[in-house]
């Protein structure tokens, strides 16, 4: 335990009580009691509730008629495990405090404030560190960043040779082209072409946003998956729709694989909360009807695409749920062990 966590607390008018893991520190204030256990490591559930119940014994036993409890785990960045966050997503009043950037994660079940303890600890100086990836080597999101490479290598590369159109005559999901001529592949290259600059800088932009937050959650061959096969789905779903209309439009672009990642978070946060504990399904709701909305608002946009993207995503990453959950924990197809 490092030694400004101590006078914090001790700044704050606690006592330490127990000089080894799990840390105690009491403060009292008339027929109050607050505890705070600090911790490098996480407890189980199990004993931290036990620990708990000893310390709520012991001070009451004292006198002390009201017992406050929080639990501190200081991490040293805020990739935190699997164990801990299921330790938050389970238990009620355990704080999260990631090191190099001295914030204080208070998930959305927990307390905001405790004492005044969390900003005296996001007061702290922050130690110099040497440059370095913001994400374990394991956990690196290269899926996403080899997708946003593809669709700039096919919108600038086309640009620069004055071949823009021939590449979505080739490449985009024309029913025609599909139907009665056989060009399957087109369900997969239109997800890589974008008619303009703008059109490819929102699609990107939304590719690293839900790439950052879902591949190091999920794993990288999860996280194509879904990806991809959200993207096919869109397009084929495009496809059949405008089969049966007649219509002569073409269609392009990775929103719908895009949208089959929203989709994905929506049935993470409804199945899987533990994955992803700061996020409330009501922002993912939320998120999932401005996105439809702007799509409709919009002339131009393939919105039959979106609903298919966002479909098939949410039906894949309930799939890998409920698929994983067959298997005993431990396996690599169990979903409590995705890296």
């Amino acid at each position: 335990m490092k030694p400004q966590y101590i006078q914090v607390m001790k700044g704050r008018g606690y006592e330490q009580e127990w000089e080894q893991e799990p840390y105690i520190f009491t403060r009292s204030e008339d027929q109050e009691c607050y505890i705070v256990l600090l911790l490098d490591q996480a407890l189980s559930g199990e004993r931290l509730q036990q620990k708990r119940q000893q310390l709520e014994q012991h001070y009451s036993f004292r006198g002390y008629t009201r017992v406050y409890q929080l639990c501190i785990v200081c991490q040293k960045d805020g990739m935190f495990s699997e164990e801990l966050l299921t330790l938050v997503a389970r238990t009620s009043n355990v704080w999260l405090f990631a090191e190099d950037q001295n914030r204080m994660y208070r998930y959305e079940n927990q307390p905001l404030d405790f004492d005044g303890l969390s900003s005296m600890f996001e007061a702290l100086p922050v130690e110099p560190k040497s440059m370095g990836l913001p994400f374990k080597k394991e956990k690196f999101p290269y899926v996403t960043l080899v997708l946003v490479l593809l669709n700039v290598f096919c919108f600038l590369f086309p640009m620069i040779t004055g071949q823009h159109n021939a590449w979505i005559d080739a490449g985009g999901n024309y029913w025609e082209y599909v139907f009665e001529q056989g060009e399957g592949y087109r369900l997969w290259t239109y997800m890589f072409l974008h008619l303009d600059t703008g059109h490819l800088f929102n699609n990107m932009l939304a590719l690293c946003s839900f790439g950052l937050l879902l591949e190091p959650v999920l794993g990288h061959v999860r996280y194509a998956i879904i990806y991809f096969g959200s993207g096919f789905a869109s397009g084929l779903l495009s496809f059949l729709i405008e089969l049966i209309r007649m219509n002569r439009v073409i269609s392009i672009g990775a929103s719908g694989a895009i949208f089959g990642l929203t989709g994905a978070l929506l049935a993470l946060v409804l199945f899987w909360k533990n994955k992803v504990p700061w996020i409330s399904v009501r922002r993912v709701v939320f998120l999932v009807v401005i996105s439809l909305y702007g799509g409709f608002a919009t002339p131009r946009v393939d919105n039959i695409g979106h609903i298919g993207g966002l479909l098939a995503g949410f039906l894949l990453m309930t799939v890998i749920y409920f698929v994983g959950s067959l298997f005993p924990e431990g396996h690599p197809f169990n979903q409590n062990n995705c890296t």
